[in-house]
């Protein structure tokens, strides 16, 4: 597909994510498991090396058995999540349902369920490959490979 941008040609490719509804709990193969940083715009951003988590909608994150329900879009509540850094990853998974999980070495746990209407998750690394939690409750997700 091509497009005309300011003057410019532009090439656009459109690549077709697979949908695909998980029977079972899905490990998430995060390599480098430092987390280097945490960026927030509408969004909570979590950087583990070239892996990145994008958390999009409410969720919740577990401190010492302190429970924080938190929203990317209330900037002034996610000061736990900040709270976190520096952190080492120890376990991230996809439930049967989508729900993302993360653990770190702390002990400190979150959790994305999906959402009703929104994209509540992604994962993604500098290579092409993406996961996101589609809309809905069916338990669906989308995966972009670099095939």
């Amino acid at each position: 597909m091509r497009s005309q941008l300011s003057g410019m040609l532009v090439h656009v490719t459109e690549r077709q994510g697979e949908v695909i509804r998980l029977a079972q709990n899905r490990a998430l193969a995060i390599e480098q498991t430092a987390l280097d940083y945490i960026r927030i715009d509408f969004q909570a951003r979590l950087q583990f090396g070239d892996v990145e988590v994008v958390i999009e909608c409410p969720f919740v994150l577990t401190v010492d058995n302190v429970v924080h329900r938190l929203d990317p879009e209330e900037r002034a509540g996610l000061g736990p999540l900040l709270a976190l850094y520096p952190a080492s990853l120890s376990a991230a998974h996809v439930s049967e349902r989508a729900s993302l999980h993360l653990r770190f070495d702390s002990g400190a746990t979150i959790v994305v369920p999906p959402h009703a209407q929104y994209e509540a998750w992604q994962v993604h690394d500098d290579k092409g490959w993406l996961l996101v939690c589609t809309p809905g409750t069916s338990g669906d997700l989308a995966e972009w490979t670099n095939r």
